[in-house]
């Protein structure tokens, strides 16, 4: 049976059972494999079985699907194959393939790999929650001080309004 051995960036190792004629990846809970990192895209990719073979399509993701760094639309897979997922790693293939070969001849299928980022140069996070990437804080400062700003301009709009409207009442 073939596998999907997932290196995701908390350094947890995942291995995933392609058991399925389809497998749906993405960040939503609806997916066959669930990857919960921003990098992924709600339904990001579909592995699937046909004639023997499996192939793995892109389903239109922001940060896109990579076989061997090669960006993909729908590609066969190979044993051994690395893919990425925004900027989750994963190796395919079956572990009984795996074990017959010996570790110090393949070194491409390590056990506990160090892949360099498959993040593409144009990253985005199509996450809905923003990670804080100002350091100083000067971002949240800035929103602080203009909803203060804001709140103090609408309250003396209303003053104003309501003073006025008493002028023409006593008149």
């Amino acid at each position: 049976m073939a596998k999907l051995k997932i290196f995701l960036p908390s350094g947890k190792e995942i291995i995933h059972d392609l058991s399925e004629q389809t497998t749906t990846i993405g960040r939503l809970a609806e997916n066959t494999l669930q990857i919960e990192d921003d990098s992924v895209s709600s339904s990001h990719a579909e592995i699937f079985a046909e004639e023997d073979r499996f192939f793995v399509r892109d389903l239109g993701s922001t940060n896109g699907t990579f076989i061997n760094g090669e960006k993909i639309e729908k590609a066969i897979l190979q044993e051994g194959d690395k893919l990425c997922f925004g900027s989750v790693v994963t190796l395919f293939g079956s572990p009984i393939a795996q074990e017959e070969i010996p570790t110090e001849e393949t070194p491409d299928l390590p056990t506990n790999p160090t892949f360099e980022s498959c993040r593409p140069d144009n990253f985005v996070s199509s996450s809905p929650i923003k990670r804080d990437t100002n350091e100083n804080g000067l971002g949240k400062t800035s929103l602080l001080i203009a909803a203060l700003v804001g709140t103090v301009a609408f309250a003396g709009a209303i003053y104003k309004i309501l003073e006025i409207s008493k002028i023409l009442e006593t008149q």
